[in-house]
């Protein structure tokens, strides 16, 4: 019975780590996201032929101004917190269906001891 035990947890381990990973691939790809808009821009500018610094400036310009365009439409911003927020509820559901089995398991493993 304690081999129930040790298996029950040991899912459940590798159930949050996959959740967690999840998560943190969600918001960090968030992330990337203005990094690349701030990376391609300063490619373009570059490409042009204007200087590395003035690249820059308009890179960042850009990144100012894609932000402020997201920020007038605050129900994608809520959309996108929202999947990553029920994606973590999820998440945590699916770790909670392990406990019956965990409790079962230690109750029975208490009793044969």
């Amino acid at each position: 019975m304690k081999l129930n035990l040790l298996l029950a947890k040991t899912f459940q381990f590798v159930v949050a780590l996959i959740f967690i990973t999840m998560v943190l691939f969600y918001f960090g790809a968030t992330l990337m996201m203005a990094l690349a808009v701030l990376w391609y821009s300063i490619k373009i500018v570059t490409f042009i032929g204007l200087p590395t610094v003035v690249s820059v400036v308009a890179g960042i310009a850009v990144l100012v101004f894609l932000g402020l365009k997201l920020s007038k439409t605050p129900v994608l911003v809520q959309t996108l917190v929202d999947i990553g927020m029920e994606l973590g509820a999820f998440g945590y559901k699916q770790i909670q269906r392990f406990e019956p089995i965990i409790e079962a398991a230690g109750g029975a493993a208490g009793k044969s001891a």
